[in-house]
């Protein structure tokens, strides 16, 4: 299962309606949504949405930490995230989705 929506009565981290940070301490946005590995285990991808008349984006899960206010910091910043793949209204990942993600982040 690739799409599932975080819950409290869901085991493991809670990350819908967190802040997202970029490097800098800039805000990208509200994290609305989760994208899970293909196992349906461990989240891989977090949409983000930047607010209003912007679209929400991808971000990986991997090699972002949480602050202690529970901010969530991503390693990139916010220019490289607006060049980020926009994900749809019910973000499930395809295997080539996926692969230009892992090349998008990959490349800085």
């Amino acid at each position: 299962m690739q799409y599932r929506a975080t819950s409290p009565s869901e085991p493991g981290p809670i990350f819908t309606g967190r802040r997202v940070l970029d490097e800098h301490g800039l805000r990208l946005g509200t994290i609305t949504d989760v994208v899970y590995s293909t196992s349906g285990h461990t989240p891989e991808h977090l949409v983000v949405d930047p607010g209003p008349l912007r679209r929400a984006r991808f971000v990986p899960v991997a090699g972002a930490c949480q602050t202690v206010a529970g901010d969530i910091v991503v390693p990139w910043d916010r220019d490289w995230f607006r060049l980020a793949p926009v994900a749809g209204v019910r973000p499930v990942l395809t295997a080539a989705q996926r692969r230009a993600l892992h090349a998008h982040y990959a490349r800085r």
